[in-house]
């Protein structure tokens, strides 16, 4: 039941029923991960920087993902983390090689901006952040085998914990 506030019982307001005006301004990229790949995924000696799979740093990045307006839901990461695995498979069963892929990865930057861009958005923008500078970060096979996808895997893992399967709104 809910009251004439609109709040269900217990006070807490219907999920579904938030009003845009009254939501707190949405963080940043730079602001949840300062520096985030300004140097790349590998540290000195070519190993994958572990923040870029830790707990610490990347289930917040998800978990605000989905807090954020509109909120990322399972099905949108799922579609994009998809087409990248698809891309891996060729390249580890040598049917393909990156210069023929590559251009297929870089598409994922268009196809978020259009999932943001739409008037009825589909991501938030801090996930079309991710994604844009990801695709900026990867210059070869191995950031993309090495670098991206085992950050990618991360937040597809801790994002199950955060976010709703389909979106309801």
């Amino acid at each position: 039941m809910r009251d004439d506030r609109g709040q269900g019982r217990g006070g807490f307001q219907n999920r579904g029923q938030r009003d845009r005006g009254q939501r707190a301004p949405e963080k940043t990229l730079a602001q949840m991960w300062p520096g985030y790949l300004t140097a790349g995924y590998f540290d000195a000696d070519r190993h994958l920087k572990p923040e870029l799979v830790s707990r610490l740093l990347v289930e917040p990045l998800v978990s605000e993902m989905g807090r954020s307006w509109p909120p990322l839901v399972n099905h949108q990461l799922r579609r994009f983390f998809q087409h990248c695995r698809a891309i891996e498979a060729r390249l580890k069963a040598k049917t393909s090689t990156w210069s023929a892929e590559e251009a297929g990865f870089r598409k994922i930057d268009a196809a978020a901006a259009d999932a943001f861009g739409k008037s009825h958005r589909k991501i938030p923008q801090l996930f079309h952040d991710f994604i844009q500078r990801n695709v900026a970060a990867v210059k070869t096979e191995t950031d993309f085998l090495e670098g991206f996808l085992p950050h990618f895997e991360a937040l597809v893992g801790f994002g199950a914990q955060h976010l709703r399967e389909k979106d309801r709104s």
